[in-house]
């Protein structure tokens, strides 16, 4: 296995450190419930945390909520950034379905697999949509039955959780859970309700924003500033009226504003392409013609070396790039011919119709990489 030690990165790309990470701060919470098959290492200071017995233990994830707009839109004494313990690392890429499913499962992308918003399944011969159960090329459904479900399955930490300790009663928070919500008082009035029930409490919050806003507004734009003040209100009250809880919130990844390239004006790479790109704009898997391996790799490189790396099929596997653990079985499968890392501020997508961003993530920067473990004991 290549170490990402010995990978030679540019002087702005921030490799993933899954000793100190969201997988680090998952498996610190399978570990204190009693989990035993917990492979990876925990966070020393949410351990020490955890040690102290709170009866609830309340870990808030919003989405694209990074150190680096932490610090540009708060200030030093605002509630979140006098109670953030450490910056640490997301997983790669640093993008929701990657590090989301890290986070509510404690198994690294190499393990759990779903490891960008678009993945290639050979058993449809088709990019889908993982979380919309959607086609790439046209947005219709994939299929009659949720394909990632079905193709790369995983045990979610809360079940893992209740199993290991039939004291804890383990719950997740989002619009997307049985516990829905459109917004921060949704999830003030879920997170207080539960608290208060007899038994020891593990809630997971997750929240789409900044990061909705930062794709169509811009990381630095005044929407993005005001969403972060509200989400550092709500904290600041929420922890008020909460009695004997430990609260974390920390992020998925960052965001920083890119420039966009759209591949249909390339026509001579996407000549040899078999299928468009997949897995994310920032992190592209690219599978070639055969006989184009060396031509495509010169070309990419002439084009965009300047803002990505391109490792082989080979490299991509054998680095640690996605985590260590039991490798996904579908994981060799989502890799192409080449892998494409953005260390830049460029992002590829496929064409005009795949729409604009402004607000990117999923390549390997610092501020993409870098995230917030935030803890407040009440």
């Amino acid at each position: 296995m290549i170490s990402l030690k010995n990978i030679h990165f540019t002087s702005n790309a921030c490799p993933p450190n899954y000793d100190e990470s969201i997988l680090s701060v998952a498996s610190s919470v399978l570990r204190h419930y009693g989990v035993r098959d917990c492979a990876h290492k925990t966070l020393r200071e949410f351990d020490k945390l955890l040690e102290k017995g709170y009866k609830n233990v309340l870990v808030m994830l919003f989405d694209g909520l990074g150190v680096s707009s932490i610090n540009e839109h708060l200030a030093e004494n605002d509630f979140l950034r006098r109670h953030m313990i450490k910056s640490i690392s997301s997983v790669f890429p640093p993008t929701t379905t990657a590090a989301t499913t890290t986070v509510q499962s404690g198994f690294s992308p190499a393990e759990h697999g779903w490891i960008g918003w678009d993945l290639y399944f050979d058993e449809l011969d088709e990019n889908v949509s993982i979380f919309s159960n959607t086609l790439q090329k046209d947005g219709t459904a994939a299929a009659d039955y949720h394909v990632a479900g079905r193709y790369i399955p995983y045990e979610n930490i809360f079940t893992r959780i209740e199993k290991a300790n039939k004291k804890v009663e383990a719950t997740y928070i989002s619009e997307f859970s049985k516990h829905k919500i459109s917004c921060l008082e949704d999830i003030e009035k879920n997170i207080l309700k539960i608290s208060k029930r007899h038994k020891r409490q593990y809630i997971y919050t997750y929240y789409s924003q900044p990061d909705h806003y930062m794709h169509k507004y811009g990381v630095s734009s005044d929407k993005v500033h005001r969403e972060i003040l509200a989400i550092n209100s709500f904290t600041e009250r929420l922890c008020k009226k909460l009695n004997d809880t430990l609260v974390i919130v920390t992020a998925d990844h960052c965001l920083i504003d890119s420039e966009i390239i759209y591949l249909e004006d390339y026509p001579l790479l996407c000549d040899m392409l078999k299928r468009p790109p997949s897995v994310e704009p920032r992190a592209l898997s690219l599978f070639v013609r055969e006989g184009s391996l060396n031509e495509f790799k010169s070309e990419f490189n002439r084009l965009f070396g300047d803002s990505f790396i391109l490792f082989t099929k080979e490299e991509t596997l054998d680095s640690a790039l996605f985590g260590s653990g039991k490798q996904n079985k579908k994981l060799e499968s989502f890799i192409g011919d080449f892998f494409a890392v953005a260390t830049g501020r460029k992002t590829i997508l496929n064409n005009r119709s795949s729409g604009f961003y402004i607000g990117v993530h999923a390549g390997i920067t610092k501020d993409e990489m870098t995230v917030p473990f935030i803890a407040v004991e009440t």
